[in-house]
């Protein structure tokens, strides 16, 4: 991917999208034909189905090289907030560089947070890292293809750092695979793991992992949050799917 810089980046110029990160950021992301579509589509989701404001504070858990962040740079407003988190630092310091040093009420900051597969030499663990973030301090949180990557105690502690963070009428925008009774036999086959969760790789279960619908329920009671709407997505063979992955708007109770 980083041979190829050069030529991207010449494509990038000739096609008036010289602000999108190099490939090999982009390539971290997800499917590069992707990168753009799905930051738009999310944006979408973000001020329609959770009523993202531009005077609002936004957390983007798992951000990236700013997927996300720049599509929302021209929407937040002079008194609206974006803060980024990711571990993966290269990604980090782009984002460092090329959006928070021109946008004053933007900021990235690198979490160096344990995954087998994405960061296995990761400082902290997990499932009881605390977010750098004082309580309250979020309008909205947003979790986008985080959830599908992370072991049960894991998706609990976030869950946890959820709920510390939102302020009054705060909301989160979540995704998952999520398995139930209509969404058992599935086009993406978690086969392996046992209990509630499963994973599509059985030496690499964050490459892809999947939920009891009935056990992320059982998450959100514990920890005072609770379900406003949910949006089951295509990734089960669905005809009505919103988005790929199923969509949760999560607030406090």
């Amino acid at each position: 991917m980083r041979a190829l810089g050069p030529l991207d980046y010449v494509s990038r110029l000739l096609n008036g999208k010289r602000d999108l990160p190099p490939l090999h950021l982009r390539r971290y992301v997800g499917p590069l034909q992707s990168f753009e579509t799905s930051g738009a589509e999310f944006t979408n989701y973000l001020r329609s189905i959770a009523e993202l404001q531009p005077h609002e504070r936004i957390l983007d858990i798992g951000c990236g090289c700013g997927q996300m962040a720049l599509h929302l740079q021209d929407y937040l407003d002079e008194n609206g907030s974006y803060a980024g988190v990711d571990i993966h630092r290269p990604s980090i310091k782009w984002c460092q560089k090329k959006i928070a040093s021109r946008r004053r009420n933007f900021e990235f900051a690198h979490i160096d947070v344990r995954n087998f597969t994405y960061n296995p030499t990761g400082v902290h663990p997990a499932e009881t890292y605390r977010l750098p973030y004082e309580d309250a301090s979020f309008d909205m949180i947003l979790l986008k293809s985080v959830f599908t990557h992370m072991r049960p105690t894991e998706v609990s502690n976030y869950l946890a750092e959820v709920a510390r963070l939102l302020g009054a009428n705060g909301r989160c925008l979540a995704t998952f695979f999520l398995l139930n009774d209509k969404q058992e036999a599935n086009t993406l086959a978690f086969n392996h793991g046992e209990g509630v969760w499963r994973y599509k790789y059985e030496h690499s279960p964050e490459s892809a992992v999947a939920y009891e619908e009935n056990f992320i329920m059982q998450l959100l009671d514990q920890h005072g949050l609770v379900l406003r709407q949910l949006r089951y997505g295509t990734w089960s063979g669905r005809k009505d799917g919103l988005s790929y992955q199923d969509i949760m708007i999560i607030q406090k109770i």
